[in-house]
This record gives structure tokens, C-alpha cells and sequence, in this order.
């Protein structure tokens, strides 16, 4: 690759991991990337990396990481890794995936579909209507069946044995009775547990006297806080403890949690902090 076009792109990466107050390390813990391998996207050595595709994967999850618009640096990446036919070629359609794999004609699927429909119904109506005559829907679905069957394309007589084998598959369905059938529904999914009392919500609070980039999530793991705080301003967010925060550039931070401050000091690596508030 044309050395000034790679370091254009680690350039721009790098001045946007050290905007947001991120080591290497810090990266590297989240991208499951080697810290060799983070230092030659920012230094434009993608030579030493494993491929073109991993060129482009690299490069992508690394500006979404950092919040980045991939769509520049993959413009400039194209002029030098251009992708593949394969990786523009768009998706077949399901219909050609279907006839390439020999699959099951569209009157097939209609069948379950029936029989499902038929079974819904019944049950169903044991609460709310009058129940019909179990007599009338086996005829109905064996009706159906021979409808498809007398449809379907006759180059394709190996499929009549599946339809010989739901017609009755369909008369057990309809002469099932309710109580039976209704041994198959499904429990209610539980209902999600009340939220917390307001009560046991606490207070953060990150005064800046730097550039510094902060996340601060809670017990539910809402962000509160994702991004940059700037040279004196300060950000207060209230929620449900635990909150794990993550503070770059944590030297010039002062953090208070329900008015105690806290220090960041034992905490910090490098310039970044880690912690857990609960």
C-alpha cells in the first residue's frame, strides 16, 4: 500500500483513540487485537498484517470502536485493497437458494401452515366459540392436501409421498381435542420484575480540568456517560448502582459519588481508570 495513504488512515485512528484518553492496552482489551498489531495500523505498517481482509476487518471494528465514521477510511483502503467480486456480489435470492437445493415446492409449506392455522383455531375456539364439528375438519384438510397435490408441478413426483404423509398427519390434528391440544401452548414468558424504587438510585458526578473520556454504566447496563467531557465541564448522572466506570485522561478528573469524592489514583493504569461504584 502507498505508505502515505496508510499512515493518512492509522493517523486519524490514533489521534482518535488519544482524544478519547485510550492506551493501547485499553484497545487491545476490547478488540482482542495484539498491541503489534494495533501499532501497525497507527503507523500505517499493514504490510505486516495477515491479508487484505483482515486489513479491512481490522480497520473497521477499530473506527467503530472509536465511534468513527468507517466509511472514509474504507474508501481509502479500496484504493489499495480493493474487495473481492465475492464480498460485492449481493446475497442470492431466496428463491435461487431454494431451487438450488432442491427444496420442497411453495405448496408444501402451505400445508404446515394449514395444519398450524387448523390447530390455532381449535383451540381457541374451545374458549371463545362454539367448537366445530371435529368430523368437518379432517375432510377439510384432506381437501386441502389433495388440492396441493393435484397443483403441484409434475416433474416433481418425489415430493407426493410428503403430501400422502401430512394428509394424515392433518386428520390427527383436527380430531385432537382441545384439552389435548392445548397441552402443546406454551408457558407465558415471566413478566419482567419491577424496576427498581427510585429510592435506591445514586448520584455520579466527573468534573473535567482536561479532555477526557468517560463511560459510566449501570446495574442495567445503560450508559449514563459515552464520550467526551472537555476542559471544564463537569457531567452528573443519576441511576442504579453498581455503576463501572471507565475514565480516560483520569489525572485531570475529580470524581464524586453521592457528594464523597473518590480517588481515582490506586485506580488508574497509565492514564486510564477503572472502578466499580456500588
Amino acid at each position: 500500500m502507498t505508505s502515505s495513504v496508510a499512515q493518512q488512515i492509522g493517523q486519524q485512528l490514533r489521534d482518535a483513540r488519544v482524544e478519547r484518553g485510550l492506551s493501547l492496552h485499553d484497545v487491545a482489551d476490547r478488540l482482542k487485537l495484539s498491541l503489534r498489531q494495533l501499532e501497525w495500523m497507527e503507523t500505517g505498517d499493514f504490510a505486516r498484517l495477515p491479508g487484505a481482509t483482515f486489513v479491512r476487518g481490522f480497520v473497521r471494528n477499530y473506527a467503530r470502536f472509536l465511534e468513527l465514521d468507517s466509511a472514509p477510511l474504507m474508501a481509502l483502503l479500496e484504493q489499495e485493497y480493493p474487495s473481492s467480486p465475492a464480498d460485492r456480489a449481493p446475497a442470492p435470492q431466496a428463491a435461487e437458494v431454494h431451487a438450488a437445493r432442491g427444496g420442497k415446492p411453495w405448496w408444501l409449506l402451505v400445508l404446515v401452515l394449514l395444519v398450524a392455522a387448523v390447530l390455532a383455531w381449535q383451540m381457541q375456539g374451545s374458549s371463545s366459540e362454539p367448537e366445530a364439528p371435529q368430523g368437518e375438519l379432517a375432510p377439510m384438510l384432506h381437501q386441502a392436501s389433495s388440492d396441493a397435490l393435484a397443483s403441484a408441478p409434475q416433474s416433481e413426483p418425489a415430493s407426493a409421498p410428503v403430501v400422502a404423509a401430512v394428509a394424515p398427519l392433518a386428520s390427527a390434528v383436527a380430531s385432537a381435542s382441545p384439552a389435548s391440544a392445548a397441552v402443546a401452548v406454551p408457558k407465558p414468558a415471566k413478566q419482567a420484575s419491577a424496576p427498581l424504587a427510585p429510592a435506591s438510585q445514586k448520584t455520579v458526578r466527573l468534573q473535567a480540568s482536561g479532555d477526557s473520556w468517560v463511560s459510566v454504566v449501570d446495574a442495567s447496563g445503560k450508559k449514563l456517560v459515552y464520550g467526551l467531557i472537555s476542559a471544564g465541564q463537569s457531567q452528573e448522572v443519576r441511576g442504579v448502582p453498581p455503576f463501572k466506570l471507565k475514565i480516560g485522561n483520569a489525572p485531570q478528573v475529580a470524581l464524586s459519588y453521592d457528594g464523597a469524592a473518590i480517588d481515582l489514583k490506586d485506580k488508574t493504569r497509565g492514564a486510564t481508570a477503572k472502578l466499580e461504584l456500588n
